[in-house]
């Protein structure tokens, strides 16, 4: 498994900590917050991203601290540039956009750790509650590893599957036909097992077959993680992957959005009734039940509003009712979070012979949830983002010749 090259900070000396903003207010603000902390410790500052790259050869700070709305250059470019040369943890904060928007999830693509809305930080109403967040982004940002990431080099969708299948439904006689889409592309027809007329392979007809089924679940920090796995999936893959995100329906409705638009494979809001196909993602809140059901040779999700007291267990939820089903045909995945949430349904596909898997903690903004999985169990495979997306490969090609039905 591949593991790219990262930075890591060490925790026994002070978090070194590099502010860029125009705002000088906003840069004595930062600083009046963290001089009475002993453990972070305030390298310098800058007025604008030219000044920021500057500094960042000079003080090699743990942390970068970046305003998006900056003179001569923006935080957007400076953070790409910086990711490519100089790999930083980065928090970018804007006066402009809020959590869940385009530009906080171009962010979190281009390897920012964080995103902070300034309308949302500093209100003046309860700054010792302010301060205590930063103090804590920061700390969160220093324990965090990062990797270079080169814009212009795409793994949008790259994949070899040269033998990919799909359903067909024949018009006359109703028969499941399992079709090799490359066989058809070849010869330019398929026929009908059953009666031997042509089937009529039309998009909107067809039912992508579905070999195994993928299940993420994040929280706190983990946008980041699937900006970087999600976009380089291969939409004619045979698996499904379900994401569970535990946040508020607004954001993960825009994430939604987002991250269909810079993936190949199309990305759906999960909704009650949908049959599952292979190479489809659907998301999830985490405010939602949701249950996988066999109905009629397929599998359907089904999807209830859940009481506040079982938000934290939606997770569990989705993997207990998929482990019986699917058994060594699913895998689960925890990355970045805080919730109390997917230690049991893991329990539950470990039983059944499924795959469990924790993103690398070093990758995680917030460690709690994946923690929590390999303090229980230790032997679960570990991997970070390019490592996860290699073992869904492998998935793929254990499963290539699978086709499962309800």
């Amino acid at each position: 498994m591949t593991h790219q090259p990262a930075k890591t900070t060490a925790l026994s000396s002070p978090i070194k900590v590099l502010i860029a903003d125009d705002s000088w207010v906003f840069r004595r603000i930062l600083r009046d917050t963290f001089k009475k902390m002993q453990h972070i410790e305030i390298m310098d500052d800058a007025a604008n991203g030219i000044e920021a790259l500057e500094q960042i050869i000079k003080v090699k700070p743990d942390v970068l601290i970046l305003d998006m709305e900056m003179p001569i250059m923006d935080g957007l470019t400076t953070l790409q540039h910086l990711m490519i040369h100089t790999p930083t943890p980065t928090i970018i904060f804007s006066s402009l956009s809020q959590n869940g928007s385009v530009r906080s999830f171009d962010a979190l693509k281009y390897g920012a750790v964080d995103f902070i809305a300034k309308s949302s930080f500093f209100k003046g109403s309860d700054m010792a509650a302010d301060n205590e967040l930063i103090i804590k982004k920061v700390t969160q940002a220093a324990n965090i590893s990062v990797r270079s990431i080169d814009p212009m080099q795409s793994t949008i969708g790259k994949c070899e599957i040269h033998d990919a299948q799909q359903l067909f439904f024949c018009e006359d006689c109703g028969t499941k036909n399992v079709v090799n889409m490359q066989t058809y592309l070849t010869r330019g027809n398929a026929q009908c097992s059953n009666c031997g007329d042509d089937l009529k392979l039309s998009p909107h007809e067809r039912l992508r077959r579905l070999s195994y089924v993928v299940v993420m679940g994040a929280g706190e920090g983990g946008y980041g993680n699937l900006l970087q796995i999600i976009p380089s999936l291969c939409p004619e893959m045979g698996g499904a992957v379900i994401i569970v995100i535990h946040d508020e329906p607004e954001n993960v409705s825009s994430f939604v959005d987002y991250l269909g638009s810079i993936s190949a494979m199309p990305v759906v809001r999960g909704q009650d009734g949908l049959t599952v196909e292979g190479g489809t993602c659907y998301v999830f809140s985490g405010s939602k039940r949701v249950t996988l059901s066999p109905y009629s040779g397929h599998y359907t999700i089904r999807v209830t509003s859940d009481p506040t007291s079982m938000k934290q267990a939606a997770l569990n939820t989705i993997l207990a009712s998929m482990a019986p089903l699917l058994k060594e045909r699913v895998a689960g995945i925890l990355l970045s979070g805080s919730e109390n949430d997917g230690v049991r349904g893991m329990e539950a596909i470990r039983k059944h012979h499924g795959t469990v898997i924790s993103l690398e903690l070093s990758r995680c903004l917030c460690k709690d949830m994946s923690d929590r999985l390999l303090r229980k169990y230790p032997e679960t495979l570990i991997a970070n983002e390019q490592g996860i997306v290699e073992l869904i490969q492998t998935m793929e090609r254990q499963n290539r010749k699978h086709v499962a039905t309800a």
